[in-house]
């Protein structure tokens, strides 16, 4: 599947800021995360998301309404919304 386009516009000693702008289908790659997060959707949409482990649940993101991960966390996210989506993920460093 094609890759999600990643525009990263801070990274600094506290925070990493990065857009991800997903066309239909697009995925982030397995990836793992250093640090905690916060995901602002900017669209909203539904991914689906795969953990390491292989199981998958689906996630719905409604534009505006941000939420937090967790450093360690282990995933691939693909937008199954149908049309393109967007969000900020926020890392904190410290």
């Amino acid at each position: 599947m094609p890759i999600a386009r990643s525009t990263r516009t801070v990274d600094d000693e506290r925070v990493r800021v990065t857009t991800l702008t997903f066309a239909d289908g697009d995925e982030t790659g397995d990836h793992r995360h250093e640090y905690d997060y916060l995901v602002v959707p900017v669209t909203g949409g539904t991914f689906t998301v795969i953990q390491h482990d292989g199981s998958t649940r689906e996630l719905a993101q409604q534009a505006g309404v941000p939420y937090l991960g967790r450093a360690g966390t282990e995933h691939n996210v693909i937008n199954a919304s149908g049309r393109a989506a967007t969000f900020v993920e926020i890392e904190l460093k410290r």
